[in-house]
């Protein structure tokens, strides 16, 4: 029997990220009564990092879609949402809490993912893979938990850790949370459903992880190699990506990767020491070695040898508490 067809289940969405995991959710069995999604209108609005519509597998399976009010959903969504009794609510892909009001109104609650490298409670808050990979770990704990009125307060359904390697850019790690967290709903969906599952509460002093924005992209050529290619795989596609300015000329850089510490240049910090014209590739002295850049864009700059790039940012690290 398909998981789901004694009881409503609702998703809701608006990333790439939680279109594969719908993807997955429903080829496993699972029914979904309802997408809750945002219009392309709406996530411009809002400038939603990653956003897909779910039109296509809303049309392909006959699955109602419903469009909230606001993002952060008002009165008039929690009156639908009553009227519509449904008892499980699944959340991935939204980037605002859910009002308690709208909690409410499922009778089984509803269900968020979040983690870090650390594992809840530690790390909650805001962008927890991009800080991930900016602090250069090897390991990321996805939970999926509860929620509550708190911010990534609820209590824990299940919990799987994958790897952070370092080839992986902030795209690949939603390929995984995509796999981890699929996994973990199918295996859980029916004893929540039916009301015997046991949750786990959280345990430890919680920490936080503060906003991202745009401009936190900025490159700081002071920095080292790795501290630089960590904060570009960190906010390249879907995020805003990483820049750095020339003369005034904003250039973002989508990829790069560490070039080598064995050639030796005397140039300051932030200067393109060779560019290919094959390729439009460029190599940049970071503070340390040199970064090749392999995808970038700039509206009027081509890389030219002896270019000294701007140095923008701060350091990018955050001190942040290590795993118990």
């Amino acid at each position: 029997m398909p998981i789901g067809s004694d009881h409503d289940i609702v998703y809701a969405s608006c990333t790439e990220g939680g279109y594969e995991v719908v993807r997955n959710l429903v080829r496993e069995g699972v029914e979904i009564a309802e997408l809750v999604t945002l219009t392309e209108e709406q996530a411009a609005t809002h400038d939603v990092a990653g956003y897909q519509s779910f039109d296509a597998l809303a049309d392909e399976h006959d699955v109602p879609v419903y469009h909230p009010e606001t993002y952060s959903m008002t009165e008039a969504d929690t009156d639908h949402f009553e009227s519509l009794d449904a008892d499980l609510l699944i959340v991935n892909g939204w980037q605002r809490l859910i009002p308690e009001p709208v909690l409410k109104t499922f009778t089984r609650g509803a269900l968020g993912v979040h983690g870090s490298a650390y594992g809840l409670p530690k790390g909650r808050g805001r962008s927890p893979m991009n800080w991930s990979i900016i602090e250069d770990r090897d390991r990321f704990l996805l939970s999926v938990i509860r929620l509550d009125a708190g911010v990534d307060s609820g209590d824990i359904v299940d919990t799987v850790k994958y790897d952070i390697t370092e080839f992986d850019t902030i795209r690949t790690l939603y390929y995984k949370l995509a796999i981890a967290t699929s996994e973990m709903l199918v295996d859980s969906l029916e004893p929540i459903l039916d009301g015997t599952f046991e949750y786990t509460e959280q345990e430890g002093e919680p920490t936080y992880y503060p906003k991202r924005t745009p401009e936190d992209g900025a490159i700081n050529w002071q920095n080292g190699t790795r501290e630089i290619y960590d904060l570009v795989r960190a906010v390249a596609a879907p995020y805003p990506g990483a820049f750095t300015e020339h003369e005034g000329v904003r250039i973002m850089i989508w990829e790069a990767i560490p070039f080598s510490d064995d050639f030796v240049f005397n140039e300051a910090p932030g200067t393109v020491v060779q560019s290919f014209v094959t390729t439009g590739d460029f190599v940049v002295k970071t503070a340390d070695g040199t970064l090749l850049v392999t995808d970038w864009e700039a509206e009027s700059w081509t890389p030219t040898e002896g270019d000294q790039l701007a140095s923008l940012g701060e350091r990018t690290r955050v001190d942040a508490p290590e795993a118990e």
